[in-house]
């Protein structure tokens, strides 16, 4: 006997399982299909999850901040161009004097001008951490009450779940990102630590502390690596040698 296998009265009785009902192509052809607006051009959609990954203290912070300022200001990150949205910046490293410095600093040195400022929630929660499927609650109803578009989160590592060497605690830790993403409509970027020892060899993807869903799991990801600059020799001066 399927062990599987249910008679009607027990599927009537499961309906209400809180699970989303499957459908048939034609049903979800039968209407135009609208793609999520993009918030960063040919980039990241609404809703959608990017990682932002790194070694330690090779600046992700800093290219966070900067992302918060290109949404809230409408401007360009790295090239794209954003749309304008309302940014959550959820601080759990850094002191809030020199977070709120750096924002003021980055927008100096970008020459933008601060016009929505206003537009860019910080919530400080160094030492304040807990676990994310203790925070999501908290999260998710403070995005919808301040009217946010975009969660960002830094760094990753202090609101942990599970051994992030194991795919399946990483698949459960990952789950809650679908989940805030759900109930918030919110975009969701985060950035997480480089693995140990030398990165270049390795595919972009694959830097990642941890296991490999991380990488899997993010919609985008944009990777931080050092690059060692060397010098060509001009060649006409070696021609004249």
């Amino acid at each position: 006997m399927n062990k599987y296998k249910k008679n009607y009265d027990q599927w009537e009785d499961d309906e209400d399982d809180g699970l989303p009902e499957p459908k048939s192509c034609a049903e979800l052809l039968a209407n135009p299909i609208k793609l999520p607006e993009e918030i960063i051009e040919r980039v990241l959609r609404q809703g959608h999850k990017m990682m932002i990954s790194g070694a330690s203290k090779s600046g992700k912070s800093f290219l966070l901040i900067e992302l918060a300022i290109a949404l809230a200001e409408e401007t360009k990150w790295l090239g794209f161009q954003c749309r304008q949205s309302r940014v959550l910046y959820v601080n759990l490293e850094i002191d809030p004097k020199s977070l709120i410095n750096r924002f003021y600093n980055i927008y100096e040195a970008l020459g933008i001008e601060m016009r929505r400022f206003d537009d860019i929630v910080i919530w400080n929660l160094r030492g304040e951490a807990k676990p994310l499927d203790q925070l999501a609650p908290e999260l998710i109803y403070k995005a919808g009450y301040h009217g946010i578009d975009v969660i960002i989160l830094d760094p990753i590592y202090k609101v942990m779940i599970g051994d992030e060497n194991s795919a399946t605690d990483m698949a459960r830790f990952t789950n809650i990102f679908d989940e805030i993403c759900y109930e918030t409509d919110c975009t969701f970027i985060y950035s997480h630590h480089h693995s140990k020892g030398a990165q270049g060899f390795k595919r972009a993807m694959e830097r990642a502390s941890g296991s490999g869903v991380f990488a899997r799991d993010a919609d985008a990801l944009v990777d931080m690596i050092q690059l060692n600059l060397v010098e060509v020799p001009n060649k006409k001066e070696n021609d004249d040698s």
